[in-house]
């Protein structure tokens, strides 16, 4: 950001310019160092950018942090300097959100901070698990081994993601295309068919005055609908603010029989490797469970997991509460168990972690599988609906014509 000022000098008499910096205090150092005595300083008005009017247009995506974190594993392995690598990767990164960003973690590093205090500036990117990851990289000296194991869990989720957008893409616009037709017939072509056919006396089918009164209840209480589709929205959002309701929404969630298993296998997953990735980090169990609770989205699961984290500080271990909770499968409480006992929870848990990542991913390639031919079913019942619907007046009329 910019900022404004007025100085002074022997020489020179006032002095008005503008100075680039994070913040006034920044500002004012660097004016000082002008040899400039400082009259007034403030920050410029600006008007938003891009970036600020659309954040989600501008954004470091999954594959350019997984490319980032690969590249910087790769350079770090390599010997040489960091602040020298983050200067390399500035220069050849393409975003120009993710330019900026290396460019503060740069002048971080400049000043005398770590790269992981410099990450932590920046949290809608690198996240709790990815800046404490690298802190512990830095101090056990095993910087490049965390970015490895780091890029690598980002890949297998970025991986994960892509596959349900892909496989998704095709049964979505076969059914928006079927819908976007029915409606251009029910509101473009049938009316004025109709309106034909009610001049020539001709009696319409059935199936086209179910068509054509479904379209008028629609078109006619369209406020009224899109005032309850609205209120609902805002009901449920404000419902999410009350923690017990959420609770109860949460839990609804994971018993909901297809649902749920996937929810389920997804925070389990996502926890359990966050874990593992930590501890193999060689942060301490105790530091790593509050940074994996805090990616913990269901309220029902986090519940188990506090109590985990209170049962390991207390010292009774973090298996002994996870038994009471039944909405955890007891598959994965024992395993958990037997990782403590034998003193390899980290191998445990990344074990879990790959467990049920696979088990997810199997049973959204079963969902999905089964979501194409619905999808063809229920196109094929649309072009059915269009077809009685336009040619049964029209046959019907012919037939009325004939002599």
């Amino acid at each position: 950001m910019q900022y404004k000022y007025v100085g002074y000098t022997l020489q020179d008499g006032i002095i008005k310019g503008r100075v680039k910096a994070d913040n006034q205090a920044e500002a004012c150092g660097e004016i000082a160092d002008f040899g400039y005595k400082l009259l007034e300083v403030s920050r410029c008005r600006q008007l938003p950018g891009m970036e600020q009017l659309f954040p989600s247009l501008f954004r470091v995506g999954g594959k350019d942090l997984v490319r980032f974190t690969q590249q910087l594993a790769t350079m770090v392995r390599g010997g040489g300097s960091l602040q020298r690598a983050m200067e390399l990767l500035q220069a050849e990164s393409h975003n120009r959100i993710m330019r900026g960003i290396l460019s503060s973690i740069i002048k971080t590093l400049d000043q005398g901070g770590s790269l992981s205090s410099g990450m932590a500036q920046h949290p809608n990117v690198f996240g709790p698990r990815y800046v404490s990851v690298v802190g512990a990289g830095e101090h056990t000296g095993r910087l490049a081994p965390a970015l490895d194991q780091l890029a690598a869990t980002l890949e297998r989720e970025q991986d994960a993601k892509q596959k349900v957008k892909q496989t998704m893409m095709m049964p979505m616009f076969t059914i928006g295309a079927a819908a976007i037709m029915l409606i251009l017939m029910l509101t473009v072509l049938m009316p004025p068919l109709l309106s034909t056919f009610e001049r020539m006396g001709n009696d319409i089918p059935l199936i086209t005055r179910i068509a054509m009164g479904t379209m008028n209840i629609a078109t006619e209480n369209l406020k009224t609908a899109a005032f309850v589709i609205v209120g609902v929205f805002v009901l449920l959002l404000l419902a999410k603010r009350v923690k017990s309701i959420k609770y109860g929404l949460n839990l609804l969630q994971v018993k909901t029989p297809i649902l749920g298993q996937l929810i389920l296998a997804n925070e389990l997953s996502q926890f359990s490797r966050t874990i593992g990735m930590l501890l193999h980090s060689g942060i301490p169990l105790a530091t790593a469970l509050p940074l994996a609770i805090t990616g913990c989205k269901n309220l029902t699961l986090r519940e188990a997991f506090l109590a985990g984290e209170e049962s390991l500080v207390s010292g009774h271990g973090l298996s002994e509460a996870l038994k009471d909770f039944p909405i955890l499968p007891r598959m994965w409480v024992e395993l958990v168990v037997i990782g403590e006992e034998s003193n390899s929870l980290d191998q445990t848990m990344s074990d879990l972690a790959d467990a049920y990542q696979k088990e997810l991913e199997n049973r959204l390639g079963s969902l999905l599988a089964l979501l194409e031919p619905l999808s063809t079913l229920a196109v094929g019942g649309i072009v059915l609906f269009i077809a009685l619907s336009m040619f049964l007046p029209i046959y019907s009329g012919l037939n009325s014509a004939a002599p």
